[in-house]
């Protein structure tokens, strides 16, 4: 059995004569039978009680990575990923004429990484997971105790949608998990487990860009103090209308029926999803046996890369309208710069441990993007869930949010909405789910 390493692949296949492939061989193993007796014979066309003999065969050995020998091709080996050849071949038959009885060969051939079929790029990631896991369901299970004592009363929509996003997170965490126990013990995992991680991941991603965006451009506070901003006639103003609140303007739409509400902010919302869910299964192309979601070795990590970073413009630009209204009080401004920081931070923060990654050695980057992506995404649910559940002295935004009951009524939006005729509210029973 010789095994080739994916630099010399291409030339192995060029090689006309057995003599010449083995040349290129990475290693070189003989393959010695032991003869076990006679056995029943059950290759097809064979009946019952026919007999042959049987010779068995082991082989066990170590693949290094990079092989051995810096030079390969006339090039130097790059410290990377690869894939390696087996081919079991006898060369005495290009030089002998054998009879014609040559037996018939089966094989299995098992790949492991220690004792599990588990890569070596996948070290750590299962404690990570578990802890990703336990941190989403308790920022779900805070959040959810919080929806359940406004049973009857009222709650604001965005505490949903964060619900939402922590739920995804640690769903994601949840399949990944199975689908790991699984491959480690098979070498084939669950691919729909993985695919539903990958989606999850997606799904929490879109949410929490959506609630940055809409917060920073002012959804859940009172309308006078949000102004106008940019003037909405300007270059500024014409792109960022309806755009900087997508979650809003979305919720805004689907409660009105249409007759109100942004189309272009309920299009960026829906866009925004899609987007994600395209990016995920985009990536589920490159490699089908983990989550690649946010892997940059592929174009839909870079594409999702960009997109964070158009999405931190646009989040960014925003938070500035606000500030600029004229009407920003003193003390939400100080909190807006904050939040503003923060928020860039979470769409920075992608790009900025990509470019960290490539610093290290290539079978360490698959970890430090999975522990840089779960930190930057724990930090922002941590945050959104104390944005939401904080009582009225935790900031100004507290103070002015229509999420807290304890803030004050926004009598000019609510006689708009009144005049309009659009609703401010969904109603579940005795519960009324606020959507400004």
């Amino acid at each position: 059995m010789h095994i080739y390493a994916d630099e010399e692949w291409p030339a192995v296949k060029r090689a006309t004569l057995c003599s010449q492939k083995v040349r290129l061989a990475q290693k070189s193993l003989p393959i010695v039978f032991d003869y076990k007796g006679m056995m029943s014979d059950t290759r097809p066309g064979k009946k019952k009680t026919d007999r042959a003999e049987m010779y068995t065969s082991r082989i066990q050995t170590d693949i290094e990575n990079p092989p051995s020998g810096r030079i390969a091709q006339g090039k130097e080996r790059k410290d990377r990923s690869r894939y390696f050849y087996f081919l079991i071949d006898d060369c005495s038959l290009e030089r002998y004429n054998h009879d014609d009885k040559a037996p018939d060969i089966t094989f299995d051939a098992t790949i492991l990484n220690g004792s599990d079929h588990l890569p070596a790029d996948e070290a750590g990631i299962g404690f990570l997971l578990v802890l990703t896991l336990a941190f989403s369901g308790a920022l779900t299970m805070l959040l959810l105790f919080k929806l359940l004592r406004t049973i009857g009363g009222e709650v604001h929509v965005a505490i949903i949608i964060v619900i939402a996003a922590c739920g995804c997170n640690a769903a994601s965490s949840l399949c990944e998990l199975i689908h790991r126990s699984v491959f480690a013990a098979n070498g084939v995992g669950s691919y729909s487990l993985d695919a539903l991680s990958s989606h999850f991941e997606a799904l929490s991603d879109s949410f929490v860009a959506l609630i940055l965006l809409s917060i920073g451009g002012g959804w859940t506070l009172p309308s006078d103090v949000k102004g106008d901003g940019f003037n909405s006639e300007s270059g500024a103003g014409k792109l960022m209308k309806g755009v900087r609140n997508p979650a809003g303007s979305l919720i805004d739409f689907i409660s009105s029926k249409g007759v109100s509400g942004s189309g272009t902010g309920g299009f960026v919302a829906l866009s925004l999803i899609l987007i994600h869910a395209g990016l995920a299964q985009w990536g589920r192309t490159f490699d089908d046996d983990f989550d690649t979601y946010h892997a940059l070795e592929h174009p839909p990590g870079r594409a999702l890369m960009f997109l964070r970073i158009f999405l931190g413009l646009v989040f960014i630009t925003g938070v500035g309208m606000i500030r600029s209204s004229g009407r920003c009080p003193p003390s939400l401004m100080s909190f807006l710069t904050k939040f503003g920081l923060v928020g860039l931070s979470y769409f920075a923060s992608l790009p900025g441990v990509s470019l960290f990654c490539k610093t290290l050695p290539y079978y360490q980057r698959h970890q430090a993007l999975h522990w840089g992506a779960a930190i930057v995404q724990a930090c922002s649910l941590a945050s959104l869930t104390w944005l939401f559940i904080g009582n009225s002295d935790s900031s100004a935004y507290h103070r002015l949010s229509r999420v807290s009951k304890d803030a004050a009524t926004d009598m000019t939006a609510d006689l708009a909405a009144s005049n309009s005729g659009r609703s401010t509210s969904w109603k579940f029973g005795k519960t009324k789910i606020n959507i400004d």
